[in-house]
């Protein structure tokens, strides 16, 4: 599933092409896709705006529109948003919107698990998936201070309890084992068991490696691509995450894997107490 640092890429690339542009027409081959309105009432309510700003929140991609509408997307697993003169024929490609500049921006998704909304911008404090998100991890918002006050509420093992959206959104399973393995904390730690100096480090890693992740346009694992259809470079850049078996780049020692929460989860076991 694509993490903070896709979804920030996504929105970075779409901001570049597709603001001021107006959307002209509105074609889908899979009307789910839309969750809320009706697929009928989406299409009515959106041609003839304008995209005006584009936004991220969480996982989540968030298109402004003219008339005071926001259309909110999420990509789930396999989702991802194209734009182009050249649309390719594709059963994958759920949604076209054809754009005043002649561009195409289409979402495609090959598992179809990925959802958009279309909302009032008034109504943004009661769209119910943002409700719970927790801090935001590049904003100023996320402090020392803030951190620690949400993990205290916790009692389950940090990785857990990073995954959790709640506590900070838009981290996933890629840059949390990334995060604990730069702060030398294992996985399985309960939260109440780590140090004001090991949370500290926690929390200086994860804005860290996000940030690292952007600039390097997200992690290309499995499907990620960006708009232009190309893909990500983290990938090259982790030292922990997908190493199971391999040399840990700190000690020389081998890699682990175990599951936590469902999740495949990499650390090392001499580096990380």
């Amino acid at each position: 599933m694509p993490e903070l640092p896709e979804v920030e890429t996504v929105r970075r690339a779409l901001e570049k092409r597709i603001i001021g542009r107006k959307i002209l027409a509105v074609e889908s081959n899979f009307p789910k896709i839309v969750s809320t309105p009706s697929f009928k009432t989406f299409a009515s309510q959106i041609k003839g705006s304008k995209i005006e700003a584009m936004f991220r929140r969480g996982k989540f991609l968030i298109f402004d529109l003219s008339g005071g509408l926001s259309m909110i997307s999420h990509l789930r697993m396999t989702g991802h948003w194209l734009v182009t003169k050249n649309l390719p024929d594709s059963k994958f490609i759920h949604l076209k919107l054809k754009l005043s500049d002649g561009h195409t921006l289409a979402y495609s998704d090959i598992r179809k698990f990925g959802r958009i909304w279309l909302i009032e911008r008034q109504d943004f404090a009661l769209f119910k998936p943002f409700a719970k998100l927790g801090i935001e991890p590049l904003s100023k918002g996320f402090t020392m201070e803030a951190f620690s006050g949400r993990l205290a509420k916790y009692k389950n093992n940090i990785k857990q309890v990073l995954l959790n959206q709640q506590v900070v959104a838009g981290l996933g399973n890629i840059y949390v084992d990334e995060v604990l393995f730069s702060a030398g904390v294992r996985p399985s730690r309960k939260v109440p068991s780590l140090t004001k100096t090991e949370i500290l480090k926690i929390f200086k890693a994860i804005r860290r490696i996000l940030a690292l992740a952007i600039k390097h346009g997200g992690t290309t694992v499995e499907n990620f691509t960006t708009p232009e259809g190309g893909t990500g470079y983290f990938q090259n850049k982790l030292k922990i995450y997908g190493r199971k078996g391999q040399k840990c780049y700190n000690c020389k020692g081998t890699v682990s894997r175990i599951v936590i929460a469902g999740r495949g989860t990499h650390f090392c076991k001499s580096c990380q107490k």
